[in-house]
């Protein structure tokens, strides 16, 4: 199971983001929290997936170690977003929650060496 910490300013942001990946990706597991506020809790929660603002503080190692995957909003006038998995580093204009949810895909993938949604596409279509 993916986890996924989302730390966007302003919280209506941070708020919408943690729904559409719950109501979209129901497997997941969702935090959210302030960036400034970032502590034991969220170490303790190991998340696979951080989704923050790019001007957001850099956060210690020990608290995100687990993070393969990073999508970083950019405030411009059409929300591009930077993401980076592993050592690959790109960057969408206009990013939207069908981006985002690929990236949690992704991180699934990573994180449990399997393509999860291409699985439980080909279990909803069989017939007993």
């Amino acid at each position: 199971m993916v986890r996924v910490l989302v730390t966007v300013e302003p919280r209506m942001y941070r708020e919408a983001i943690a729904l559409a990946v719950q109501r979209n990706r129901p497997e997941a597991e969702v935090m959210l929290v302030p960036e400034e506020i970032l502590d034991g809790q969220v170490e303790d929660f190991a998340p696979h997936v951080l989704v923050r603002n790019d001007s957001d503080g850099v956060a210690s190692e020990e608290l995100l170690g687990s993070v393969v995957c990073y999508m970083e909003v950019l405030y411009t006038d059409d929300m591009a977003a930077r993401v980076s998995v592993g050592d690959r580093s790109y960057e969408i204009e206009d990013a939207s929650m069908e981006d985002l949810l690929a990236l949690v895909d992704e991180a699934e993938e990573l994180v449990s060496g399997s393509s999860p949604r291409a699985s439980s596409k080909r279990t909803a279509g069989q017939t007993a």
